[in-house]
C-alpha cells in the first residue's frame, strides 16, 4: 500500500460548482481548448476529471492545469487563476526567453533570433504558453520607465542602413499584412518568421536606434515583429504570439515610437480579451491611450479606446463600455488618414462599426449589434476577408439573440465556406462560439442539426479539422 496521501481538490470542485460544469463538460472544454491552441491534444474524459477532483492525480501537466483554468474562465466569463483551482505549484513548462522584457536591447535582439529560429525549426514553440503576469510586468515598465531612452548595443562593427533598407521592411510588412487580412494568419506566418530570420536579424545587432535612419529601421522591425505576433495569435499559437508581441514592444520603445507602443499594447489587449483575461485586457488598452496620448493619431486613439470597450463589455460593464465607445467614435471622427502610419490605416469606419457590434453582442443588445454589424459589412473593403467573417458571425449571433433562427442560420451558412478556406483559428473559434449558443438554445431543432452536418462536411472537405471545434452537445 502506498504511503502517498490522497487529498481531494476542494478548490477545483468549488469553482466547477460555481461554473455549473460537470465532469464530462469540463473534460470536453479542455479537449476543445487543447485542439484550438495549436498544442498537442489533451485526451481528457470524465474519469480523468474525477481523478483530478479526488486527488489521485495530485497535479496534471502544467499545460493541462492552464487549460482547466481557461475552460472554467470561459464558462464563468472571468479569469481563473491557477491558485483558485488548487494548482499553485503549476509553472509554465514552455517559458521562453522571448517573453522577457530585457533592459539591454542587445538581449532583445538575441531573444528575437532565438524565437524565429525555434519557430522555423518547429522546436519548443509548440509548448509555449501564455503567461498573464508577463503583461503586468510589461505594463509596469511602460508606465514607470522615463522618456528619452538611449539604448546601447554592444556593436561588433557598425552597419550603415539606408532608407532603402527601411523601405524593404515596410514593403514586406505591407505584403504580409495583406496576406493576413485576406487569407488568414496561417499563410504569412512562416514567411514573416523567415524574413525576420534571414533579412533582418543578421544586421539588427549592428544597427543603432540612436541615429535617424536607425531609429526608422527599428520602428519598421517593431511593426514587422508585431505582425509576426498577430499571425501567431490568429493561428492559435498564443504563447508564441505573446513572445513576439513582447519583443515588438521592446523595439518600438527603442525607436521611441509611443504610438506604435500603444498599437502593440492594443494587440495584447485583443489577445487577452480573446483568452478570457478581461481585466488585464482593459488595463492594457487603458495604458495604450494614456501613454500614447499626444503622440498617436486620432485613428490610433480610436482603436485604443475600442479595445477598452471590448474588454469592459466582456466584463459586463455597460456604462464603462459605452463611455469607451463614445470616446472611440469621437476620436475617429477626427481622423485624417493621410496623417496615419500605414499600420493603423486599416482601422476605418467599417472596423469601428465592427467593434461596436462586438461590444453590443457581449452586452446582450442584439438589435444594436445587428445594426452596426450590417453597417460594417456594407462599408468593408473586399481585402478584409477575415474581418468580414468575424462580423458576419457576430451578425448571425445577434439574430440568434433576437430569436430569429432562420436569419441566423442563413448568415452563418454563408460564413462556413470562406472559413474553411482561411487559415485562421480565430474564425473557427467564432463559428465555435456561434454553435455553442445555437445548440444550447435550439439543440433539438432539425435545421440546427442540418447546419452542424453542413459545417462538419465543409470544414473536413477543405482539410480543416472540425473535431474538437464544432461539437454536438
Amino acid at each position: 500500500m502506498s504511503d502517498r496521501q490522497t487529498v481531494p481538490n476542494h478548490h477545483l470542485a468549488a469553482v466547477m460548482q460555481v461554473a455549473g460544469v460537470s465532469n464530462k463538460g469540463l473534460a470536453r472544454r479542455v479537449r476543445e481548448l487543447s485542439n484550438r491552441d495549436g498544442g498537442a491534444p489533451v485526451q481528457a474524459d470524465h474519469v480523468q476529471v474525477a481523478r483530478w477532483l479526488s486527488g489521485s492525480i495530485r497535479q496534471p501537466h502544467p499545460r493541462t492545469c492552464r487549460l482547466i483554468a481557461r475552460a472554467l474562465a470561459e464558462k464563468l466569463g472571468r479569469p481563473v487563476e491557477l491558485a483558485e483551482i488548487g494548482y499553485t505549484d503549476a509553472r509554465p513548462d514552455g517559458h521562453h526567453v522571448s517573453l522577457e522584457y530585457p533592459v539591454d536591447l542587445a538581449s532583445s535582439v538575441d531573444a528575437l533570433g532565438q524565437l524565429t529560429h525555434d519557430e522555423l525549426n518547429q522546436t519548443a514553440v509548440s509548448s509555449l504558453e501564455v503567461v498573464p503576469e508577463a503583461w503586468s510586468t510589461l505594463l509596469l515598465r511602460w508606465l514607470m520607465d522615463g522618456d528619452g531612452e538611449q539604448p546601447r548595443l554592444p556593436l561588433s562593427g557598425s552597419w550603415s542602413v539606408s532608407e532603402w533598407d527601411v523601405e524593404a521592411i515596410r514593403d514586406a510588412r505591407s505584403m504580409f499584412a495583406n496576406y493576413d487580412y485576406k487569407f488568414g494568419g496561417g499563410r504569412p506566418k512562416p514567411l514573416v518568421a523567415k524574413f525576420l530570420d534571414g533579412e533582418v536579424l543578421p544586421r539588427l545587432s549592428r544597427v543603432s536606434p540612436t541615429d535617424p535612419v536607425g531609429r526608422e529601421y527599428f520602428r519598421e522591425v517593431a511593426a514587422l515583429t508585431r505582425l509576426a505576433g498577430w499571425t501567431a495569435y490568429d493561428t492559435g499559437s498564443h504563447g508564441l504570439a505573446q513572445c513576439y508581441l513582447t519583443q515588438a514592444f521592446r523595439f518600438a520603445k527603442a525607436a521611441d515610437d509611443k504610438a506604435l507602443c500603444g498599437r502593440i499594447l492594443a494587440g495584447m489587449s485583443h489577445q487577452a480579451n480573446f483568452l478570457g483575461h478581461y481585466q488585464r485586457a482593459a488595463d492594457l488598452a487603458q495604458a495604450a491611450y494614456q501613454r500614447a496620448s499626444g503622440y498617436a493619431t486620432p485613428t490610433a486613439m480610436a482603436l485604443f479606446h475600442a479595445m477598452e470597450a471590448r474588454a469592459l463589455s466582456s466584463l459586463g460593464n455597460a456604462a464603462g463600455a459605452t463611455g469607451a465607445l463614445i470616446a472611440a467614435e469621437n476620436w475617429h471622427s477626427q481622423s485624417e488618414p493621410t496623417d496615419d502610419p500605414d499600420w493603423i490605416r486599416y482601422f476605418d469606419s467599417a472596423e469601428l462599426h465592427a467593434e461596436f457590434a462586438h461590444c453590443f453582442r457581449d452586452l446582450g443588445k442584439p438589435q444594436l449589434a445587428a445594426e452596426h454589424a450590417a453597417t460594417s459589412i456594407r462599408e468593408s473593403k473586399t481585402l478584409y476577408v477575415r474581418s468580414l467573417c468575424f462580423c458576419r458571425t457576430v451578425l448571425a449571433t445577434a439574430h440568434l439573440q433576437s430569436a430569429d433562427l432562420d436569419q441566423a442560420l442563413t448568415i452563418a451558412h454563408g460564413v462556413v465556406g470562406t472559413a474553411a478556406q482561411l487559415k485562421s483559428s480565430r474564425v473557427l473559434s467564432y463559428l465555435d462560439d456561434f454553435w455553442r449558443r445555437l445548440s444550447t438554445a435550439h439543440g433539438d431543432n432539425p435545421e440546427v442539426r442540418q447546419y452542424h452536418e453542413y459545417v462538419s462536411h465543409h470544414l473536413s472537405l477543405n482539410g480543416t479539422p472540425a473535431s474538437g471545434r464544432i461539437v454536438v452537445v
